[in-house]
């Protein structure tokens, strides 16, 4: 029997995981601010020394992950959170939660462009794991702690608790918030805060920014600039998604370090084009937020530089957070709108540009508001908000995370959730390439729409199936009929055909579908069946959750 459970004692132990990880995420923070004032101060001296930096800034991170971590994997701080959320239940080994933040913080104090967040939230996930340890917390409550303390951990380095405790709920799932870890969440988040601004001081992240009143024409404004983000959202995930595929790529082609040096290489050019591409970006946000005055045509080249910067560092052998590269890219966006449109209140939609650029990408809605009203003011509330609704919208189901599943699944599906995330991660080339046609059962038992209700419950007696399809004369499906309905209809109208009663729409596939589509589509679309269909759309086969699921443990096996 565990030792912690739902108790007293277990929310003691989540207080202190709060405390722990805000030490631990304070001073990663303060260690970041010395390497990187080491940076700024040789980049001022003279800019080509930061061509050997560069190197570092992704070298020496992959090279200590290589050496001494347990997952041999650099990247996204928030992608490992999410792996050990979904995967391992909040698992994460000690030497990770060592390594792999200590190797971010070189990254982005040496100029990488990455985020303090990712070391941060897996400092502050490590503490919790090592401690559900240590205390042999109930099982079904690890993965609750471990996202507490990844949230502790950035409400520590941002000093915004509120940002934090939605982050909790909002990022393990692109659509759905995890309302069990709401608790935890707050408990470990305040006093991590607390610790945080009686080291760091308790001023916003960006300073003090004057207020000013909202007119319509800022809130259309604003509507417009979600717009312009919910695209910029989509073309930066595609431009992640697609240099983490060329990296996977040249690794093969290439071996491991020329990929690292050949990310040195373009993490140096940015670098000599522009400092405000590389680092954290917290220098140029201030500069913008301070009045400094930029041109619009190299603000937009630069924000497309740090876009691929970012991207380049992350996939290439650097490590850090995206949370923040993805503020600091949305704040330049504002910048250069409201430059465009020649608006006073230049903050207002800087601000607007961080949340809604955040929103689309990272598929959270409440998290860049609460971001916005704890670093910048209250006064840019409702037009984040807004703003973010038609970045999150526009935006769809694009995110940086794969291992983001669209809601949270129960039971059957549950299982079809965790194990496709598995062999995402194992065996992503085997999902391609087999075929719906490899695993379906084929010649599944159906109903014709003729059939009456009576003798429609009479063929459900002979299967152990709750759903099946309704065909017509040519075999094409023509609907799907479950024994829950068939149930409700009454004893005196069990003479009526199917085609008179309630029939669902059928989730249909092809048979050429991949095992990556067919588990994407029953996840997205909440299906425990779907039916295969010939060229000539004609049932085929049928597959259901278990079907997959024992499908890629079969691919995993082998």
């Amino acid at each position: 029997m565990s030792k912690y459970s739902d108790g007293l004692q277990y929310y003691l132990l989540v207080a202190a995981v709060g405390l722990v990880a805000a030490s631990i995420a304070v001073a990663f923070y303060l260690l970041y601010s010395a390497v990187w004032r080491f940076t700024q101060d040789a980049v001022n001296y003279s800019v080509l020394i930061f061509l050997p930096i560069a190197f570092l800034a992704i070298g020496l991170p992959y090279a200590l992950v290589k050496l001494f971590a347990t997952t041999k994997t650099t990247g996204s701080g928030t992608h490992t959170v999410l792996e050990a959320y979904h995967l391992t239940n909040g698992e994460v080994s000690l030497k990770d939660t060592i390594v792999k933040p200590t190797a971010a913080i070189l990254t982005i104090g040496l100029g990488g462009s990455a985020g303090p967040e990712g070391p941060s939230l897996l400092a502050g996930g490590g503490v919790a794991a090592a401690l559900s340890r240590r205390f042999k917390v109930q099982a079904d409550m690890r993965r609750r702690l471990f996202i507490a303390g990844a949230a502790a951990g950035l409400a520590a380095t941002f000093r915004t608790p509120l940002t934090a405790i939605l982050f909790a709920l909002e990022i393990p799932y692109k659509n759905d918030l995890d309302r069990e870890t709401f608790i935890e969440a707050a408990i470990a988040s305040v006093p991590a805060y607390l610790l945080s601004i009686t080291v760091l001081g308790s001023e916003p992240f960006f300073g003090v920014v004057g207020s000013s009143s909202l007119t319509f024409e800022d809130i259309g404004l604003s509507l417009l600039l979600g717009l312009v983000c919910g695209l910029y959202a989509v073309f930066f995930t595609k431009t992640f998604s697609w240099v983490e595929s060329a990296g996977f790529k040249l690794r093969k082609k290439i071996g491991n370090l020329s990929v690292v040096w050949l990310g040195g290489i373009v993490l140096s050019l940015s670098g000599l084009f522009s400092i405000y591409t590389i680092g954290v970006g917290l220098h140029l946000v201030n500069a913008i937020i301070q009045g400094t005055t930029f041109s619009i045509a190299i603000l937009a080249v630069v924000v497309l530089v740090k876009t691929f910067a970012t991207s380049v560092t992350l996939n290439f052998g650097g490590s850090g957070g995206l949370f923040f590269p993805t503020i600091v890219i949305g704040a330049g966006i504002g910048y250069i709108f409201s430059s465009i449109f020649n608006v006073n209140l230049t903050v207002m939609f800087v601000a607007v540009g961080m949340a809604a650029l955040l929103s689309g990408t990272h598929k959270i809605l409440l998290t860049p508001v609460a971001f916005v009203v704890e670093a910048l003011g209250g006064i840019f509330a409702i037009p984040a908000l807004l703003a973010s609704g038609v970045s999150y919208l526009l935006s769809g189901k694009h995110s940086f995370y794969p291992l983001q599943p669209r809601t949270r699944l129960k039971t059957e599906e549950l299982a079809l959730e965790r194990f496709y995330l598995k062999g995402e991660k194992l065996v992503p080339d085997k999902l391609k390439t087999t075929l719906a046609s490899d695993f379906m059962t084929k010649n599944p038992v159906t109903l014709h729409q003729g059939t009456t209700v009576r003798d429609a419950l009479e063929a459900f007696k002979s299967t152990k199936l709750r759903v099946l399809p309704v065909v017509d004369d040519g075999a094409h499906v023509a609907g799907v009929v479950n024994l829950e309905d068939l149930g409700n209809v009454d004893v005196r109208r069990q003479e009526i055909s199917l085609s008179e009663t309630v029939m669902h729409k059928p989730a249909l596939i092809g048979e050429e579908t991949s095992l990556e589509h067919v588990a994407q589509f029953m996840m997205e679309k909440q299906q425990d069946h779907v039916f295969i269909l010939d060229k000539e759309k004609k049932l085929t086969g049928v597959i259901s959750g278990i079907d997959v699921v024992k499908k890629i443990l079969e691919l995993l096996s082998s």
